[in-house]
């Protein structure tokens, strides 16, 4: 069965969830118009630096008594994860 309404040519109204509004509100739809694209910015770079040791005995005291790595990231951005394992 083929739909055969005609298409919208003016406003119309349709309830939209969006961020600025969870709850939901009625917004003024105009079919011939596009709606805006929005581009969020980009987060800015995080650099990792290593941990500088701070001179022998240091070094020797964290390999007497152990050390804690401990990840705090779950996943790993694929440019650095690239250049890690690369076959």
């Amino acid at each position: 069965m083929a739909d055969r309404r005609k298409p919208m040519l003016g406003l119309r109204k349709v309830w939209r969830m969006t961020s600025d509004a969870p709850l939901g509100q009625i917004v003024d739809i105009d079919p011939t118009e596009p709606e805006p694209v929005k581009k969020l910015p980009e987060p800015p770079a995080v650099v990792i630096e290593p941990a500088p040791v701070a001179n022998w005995r240091a070094s020797s005291w964290d390999l007497l008594t152990g050390l804690d790595v401990i990840d705090h990231s779950e996943s790993i951005p694929g440019e650095l994860f690239d250049k890690l394992f690369k076959r």
